[in-house]
């Protein structure tokens, strides 16, 4: 058996599980699911929520910031973990970090800020998106049902308007505790909707049902990893926060900055620059906190 220690932080929700160390793991999926799957068993039961996902990072200081998911995929909220845990952990000084992503094939850059107020000190995490070297691939309007296949570099999503979420909104109320019924729904509208070129791009997709509340846009988020035949309901997703500012800044032909609510109740900001037909830039952030420090023998 061998000795990890990982972190937990909670970007808007989405509590996950940050493994220091890569050796001997970044070309091990199997020894990387077995240290993950032993994760999520010791935090089934917290109070404040379960483990959501699992990803390892390079802490040999001679070589650049690395985060490898445990499938491979790319995780937006987990790119923001590492921001703030190599802001922190490493005591590095710099406004940002580079990141080599795995599901991506050039570094995302993010960072940590922290904010003062009457209401105390909010640390906030941020991270470009790696957008694709060909724009006019970003958004792919699917048949004439509107539905929209959004894709950045390592994770493409499945975005469903209200009208034609509401009914699939209304199933994964209703199966609030039961989880597999709820991935069923998301998958089912995958498998049903999407077409065959399109449903499995890469390693990572999803799909996200869009809410009206009020004034406030709402996601439903679920992301399929193909190698582990696995679906998760996320309680907030960066990269479908991203997806969705994506589709809606192409819709209006202009640069977005706006809040998106997240199952879990928090909100992730999401600013996409466009401009003469051409994404620039896209950008989230969001609330994240710092978790307690565990050992794990596996």
């Amino acid at each position: 058996m061998a000795s990890y220690q990982y972190q937990i932080f909670v970007p808007g929700g989405n509590k996950t599980a940050l493994v220091e160390g890569l050796a001997g793991l970044d070309g091990d999926e199997v020894k990387r699911k077995a240290i993950q799957d032993a994760i999520l068993a010791k935090h089934k039961s917290d109070a404040d929520g379960e483990v959501e996902q699992v990803g390892f990072v390079n802490t040999d200081k001679s070589k650049p910031p690395r985060l490898v998911m445990t499938g491979g995929e790319f995780c937006a909220n987990a790119v923001r973990c590492a921001a703030a845990y190599y802001r922190e952990a490493l005591r590095r000084d710099d406004d940002h970090v580079d990141i080599l992503v795995s599901g991506a094939e050039k570094p995302v850059r993010a960072g940590l800020t922290t904010t003062r107020s009457a209401k105390g000190v909010r640390l906030k995490a941020w991270a470009y998106m790696p957008l694709l070297d060909d724009n006019s691939k970003t958004v792919t309007p699917l048949n004439d049902d509107g539905l929209y296949w959004v894709s950045i570099d390592g994770m493409s999503h499945l975005i469903v308007p209200q009208t034609q979420s509401a009914p699939y909104i209304r199933e994964i109320y209703a199966n609030s505790t039961d989880k597999a019924a709820q991935m069923k729904v998301a998958l089912d509208f995958l498998e049903k909707r999407a077409v065959d070129e399109l449903l499995y791009p890469g390693i990572a997709c999803g799909v996200v049902f869009i809410e009206h509340i009020v004034d406030v846009l709402k996601i439903h988020p679920f992301v399929h990893l193909v190698p582990m035949d696995k679906t998760f309901y996320e309680s907030a997703c960066g990269s479908s926060a991203a997806s969705v500012g994506l589709l809606h800044s192409f819709l209006i032909g202009e640069s977005v900055n706006f809040s998106l609510l997240q199952p879990s109740g928090s909100l992730i900001r999401v600013e996409v620059d466009y401009t003469a037909d051409t994404f620039s830039n896209v950008r989230i952030s969001g609330g994240i906190e710092f978790g307690k420090t565990y050992k794990l023998e596996v």
